[in-house]
C-alpha cells in the first residue's frame, strides 16, 4: 500500500461497474472521513502509465470531496482490462450492489470480446449472483424484431430460417372475389413444399438435441466424467439449454405445422373456385 497522488489516478476507463455512484454514501464516507475514520485503501492497476480506479469509487470521491490530494491505495500491476475485471469480482464490502449494478455487471462480461465466451456458471461465480441471473439477462438481449435461427439440417449442412412470425397466428384464409390468379395457387404449393422440409428438417433437430441431452444426463448418472467443478455446472446448464432449445423448436415446429395447414387449406378453396369458375363457362 502507498499513498498516490489523486490527480494521477484515471476513472475514465469505464471500471466502474455499478449503475451509478450514490451520492448519499459519498457524503457519509467524507463525513466519517473529517471525524477521522480510517477506511480500507482503493484498488488501483498500473499499466507502466496510468493508475486506473479499480475498486473503492465512493472512497475516492469522498477523499476528493473532502479536499485530500493523496489516497491510501493498494497497487496492482495490470491494464484496464484486468482493473475491470478485479472490480466485476470486487463485491465483498462496502455497499451492496443493487439489482441495477449486478446487471450492468453481467452485461459487461457478456459484450466483452474475451468474458463473453465464459459459461453462466463461470460468469455467476465470479460476479457473484445466481447462475439464472446470468441466463436471464442473457435471454432478455436477444434480439426479437428479425430473429434468425440457423440449425444443421439432415444432410449435415447448415441452414438459416427466420423466425419472426412463427408462433403468430395466421390471418385466415380470405375467399377470392375476383377470378383467381392461378399463379398464386402454384406458390402455395411452393411453400408448402418448403415448409414441409423445414418441418423435417426441425423434427431431426429435435431428434439429435435430445438424444445429446440423453448422453449428457447419462454421464451425469453414471459419473464417468472426472470433472472440476465448472465442467460439471457447464455440463448441468448444458442439459438445461438443450432441454429449453427443444421446447424451443417444438413450439416452432408446431408453429410451421399450423402455417402449412392454413396453407393447404387456402390451396384447396383456390382449386374449388376455379372449378366452380371453369364450369361457369
Amino acid at each position: 500500500m502507498k499513498k498516490i497522488n489523486m490527480l494521477t489516478i484515471r476513472i475514465d476507463g469505464g471500471t466502474q461497474v455499478r449503475e451509478s455512484l450514490n451520492q448519499i454514501k459519498v457524503d457519509e464516507y467524507a463525513e466519517m472521513m473529517r471525524d477521522g475514520d480510517v477506511f480500507p485503501p482503493i484498488t488501483v492497476f498500473h499499466d507502466g502509465s496510468d493508475y486506473w480506479l479499480s475498486s473503492g469509487f465512493h472512497r475516492y470521491f469522498a477523499n476528493k470531496q473532502i479536499g485530500n490530494t493523496a489516497i491510501d491505495a493498494i497497487v496492482k500491476d495490470g491494464t484496464v482490462d484486468d482493473a475491470l475485471f478485479f472490480a466485476l469480482g470486487d463485491n465483498k464490502h462496502g455497499l451492496n450492489h443493487s439489482d441495477a449494478d449486478n446487471r450492468k455487471a453481467v452485461m459487461i462480461m457478456l459484450n466483452h470480446k474475451k468474458w463473453s465466451s465464459w459459461s453462466n456458471a463461470q460468469i455467476a461465480k465470479h460476479i457473484g449472483v445466481n447462475r439464472s441471473t446470468v441466463g436471464r439477462i442473457k435471454q432478455s438481449l436477444e434480439v426479437v424484431e428479425t430473429q434468425v435461427k440457423t440449425y444443421v439440417n439432415k444432410h449435415g449442412q447448415e441452414s438459416k430460417m427466420k423466425t419472426t412470425n412463427i408462433g403468430k397466428p395466421a390471418k385466415p384464409a380470405e375467399r377470392p372475389t375476383t377470378k383467381p390468379d392461378l399463379s398464386t395457387i402454384s406458390d402455395n404449393q411452393m411453400e408448402i413444399k418448403e415448409l414441409k422440409e423445414k418441418i423435417t428438417e426441425l423434427s431431426d433437430v429435435i431428434t439429435q438435441l435430445d438424444e445429446e441431452n440423453k448422453a449428457l444426463r447419462d454421464i451425469i448418472a453414471a459419473q464417468r466424467w472426472d470433472a472440476s467443478e465448472f465442467e460439471i455446472d457447464d455440463i448441468q446448464e448444458t442439459v438445461s439449454d438443450l432441454r429449453d432449445q427443444i421446447k424451443v423448436l417444438e413450439v416452432d415446429n408446431k408453429a410451421l405445422r399450423d402455417s402449412r395447414d392454413m396453407f393447404q387449406h387456402r390451396n384447396v378453396e383456390l382449386l374449388r373456385t376455379v372449378k366452380a369458375m371453369q364450369k361457369k363457362k
